[in-house]
């Protein structure tokens, strides 16, 4: 029987693949690093502590500690792959299980291991910004060309928009991927997990009371 975890369990199983990666590593991660891979923005049930955001801003730069952390996750995958590939299953379990949760430990597994287990994202391509933005521009070309196809003759009868009806199918589906992909983009080139500052301000606010 497959074993399914939640939300929690895949955050700890994530947690636990970084500071095992690290130990093999000899990388030291200071505590704030550690707490900070347990950070859940939006939960009203998580406990924020705005003091240790403050310490960890002042500690490192965010995209350092992203690419730091998702390096150790990368590293850990690649490891069980080559000891077990039933590895696969269990990561793959895990990222599906805080997929659609707010875990900011999340962003670095996405960006470790998210083309890996998300293989049909967009079309079998990668999750860079730069790739983002390669598909736009191949999918903007394929929706002009696609519109140029049905639109190359003035004579729009229903027979003759019914007989075009694929043309249309793919010029929605290409205006559906560049939509896709100029979101993810922008989701992506967000370094910050914190950038719409409503936590900085409640940082703030936070430091004014001590």
């Amino acid at each position: 029987m497959c074993f399914v975890m939640n939300d929690l369990e895949a955050k700890e199983f994530f947690i636990q693949k970084v500071l095992d990666q690290a130990r093999k590593e000899n990388i030291n991660l200071s505590y704030v690093e550690k707490q900070m891979l347990s950070w859940r923005d939006t939960d009203p049930n998580f406990y924020k502590n705005y003091g240790l955001y403050e310490r960890f801003e002042e500690e490192i730069p965010t995209a350092e500690y992203e690419k730091k952390i998702s390096r150790l996750i990368r590293g850990s995958y690649d490891n069980d792959l080559a000891a077990n590939n039933v590895a696969r299953e269990t990561y793959s379990q895990a990222f599906k299980a805080i997929k659609w949760k707010d875990y900011y430990i999340f962003i670095m597994v996405d960006k470790a291991i998210g083309r890996d287990i998300n293989k049909l994202r967009y079309f079998l391509w990668g999750d860079s910004p730069n790739e983002y933005i390669l598909r736009v521009v191949l999918y903007g070309v394929l929706f002009v060309f696609g519109t140029i196809l049905f639109l190359h003759e003035n004579n729009f009868t229903f027979h003759e928009i019914k007989t075009r009806s694929t043309y249309i199918f793919f010029i929605i589906a290409f205006a559906g991927l560049i939509f896709l992909n100029i979101k993810s983009y922008i989701k992506y080139k967000k370094e910050d997990i914190f950038s719409n500052k409503p936590l900085k301000r409640n940082a703030a606010k936070s430091r004014r009371t001590l």
